[in-house]
């Protein structure tokens, strides 16, 4: 790779090192991180990078990654058989260690918001129910296929008996989610925002505070306060009321939620994205020689899957959401 980055980028590797799930390396006192992006289109990868000018220029968002060109003036490469790109780490202080992520995350989300051109290859708004309903039936249509085949793998049994359930909990959140798309009207802290497509603490946090574009889609805020109160429940060992209490007063001390945001919210933590995931990571990528691993995964999500409905049950009273108020509506059988 050394050699093929400095003949691609002119960029002289000095030495070799992992970030979060990437490769990367030193140069010239510069972290630079190496991302595959052979899953992105060429207008998905254009929209990211201007995306990333936008936030950095305009925005002065000092902590946004910036996509690094070739000697060809273009912002992906093929390297050792893979489509690459990229990205300069900004320079980091000790400052950074302490920014508080849920003001910082809706700081973010404002200041993107105003982003003036269109963005349509990235775009997620307003298309939960389509997306969820085509995965819901993929994933049901494959339920099937297991149950007349009878299965005797640990994974396809747990996959057969666990999937009812949460086939339940899917069509209730794609009603909810109508139910608020219809009764609610959105406003202005509704409109799109650049989002992750699974935030979490270590999105911007792990080892250095630093905020890559590679995996941005342009949605409403609320898919990153659910994706990372959803993983706070999957895997934290701390209290889950308290932090979860405490992030949402950060982010609204920057930016108070609608009523239809709350919905919108609650409606993805009720989505079971965690379970089809898993599911779908086994069944689809492949489970060659970490089948074990894959295996104990399902274990460890159904296991919290009372935990999990516990806490949904509980979630605006833990948020300090006035429901009655807002007149938003709670699910009775949860």
């Amino acid at each position: 790779m050394k050699h093929a980055i400095y003949d691609q980028y002119g960029i002289r590797m000095e030495r070799k090192i992992s970030f979060r799930y990437y490769d990367a390396f030193w140069a010239n006192r510069v972290l630079y991180v190496v991302t595959p992006v052979s899953h992105l289109e060429q207008d998905e990868l254009k929209e990211l990078q201007a995306l990333s000018e936008f936030m950095i220029h305009r925005q002065k968002d000092i902590y946004v990654s910036s996509f690094v060109k070739n000697k060809q003036n273009e912002f992906c490469c093929e390297i050792e058989g893979k489509n690459i790109a990229i990205f300069r780490i900004p320079y980091q202080n000790e400052a950074t260690r302490n920014l508080p992520l849920g003001s910082d995350l809706a700081t973010f989300h404002t200041r993107s918001r105003s982003y003036p051109a269109k963005v349509t290859a990235i775009n997620r708004i307003g298309q939960w129910k389509s997306l969820w309903e085509k995965r819901i039936d993929q994933m049901e249509s494959y339920y099937y296929q297991k149950v007349r085949s009878n299965p005797t793998d640990l994974f396809d049994q747990l996959f057969v008996e666990s999937f009812p359930y949460y086939l339940g909990l899917a069509e209730n959140a794609i009603q909810y989610l109508v139910d608020a798309e219809m009764d609610d009207r959105p406003q202005p802290i509704d409109a799109a925002a650049i989002c992750h497509q699974r935030f979490s603490t270590n999105s911007w946090q792990q080892q250095q505070y630093a905020k890559l574009p590679i995996d941005w889609v342009m949605d409403h805020a609320s898919r990153d306060l659910a994706e990372w109160i959803r993983t706070e429940c999957m895997t934290s060992t701390r209290s889950i009321p308290n932090t979860v209490q405490h992030f949402i007063r950060e982010y609204e001390s920057v930016a108070r939620l609608s009523s239809f945001s709350w919905r919108l919210l609650y409606a993805r933590l009720i989505f079971p994205i965690h379970y089809l995931e898993c599911i779908e990571n086994y069944y689809t990528v492949g489970h060659t020689g970490n089948k074990r691993a894959h295996e104990d995964h399902l274990k460890e999500v159904l296991n919290r899957s009372d935990y999990y409905e516990h806490f949904l049950h509980s979630f605006f009273d833990i948020s300090k959401v006035p429901t009655r108020a807002l007149k938003i509506p709670v699910l009775d059988w949860i």
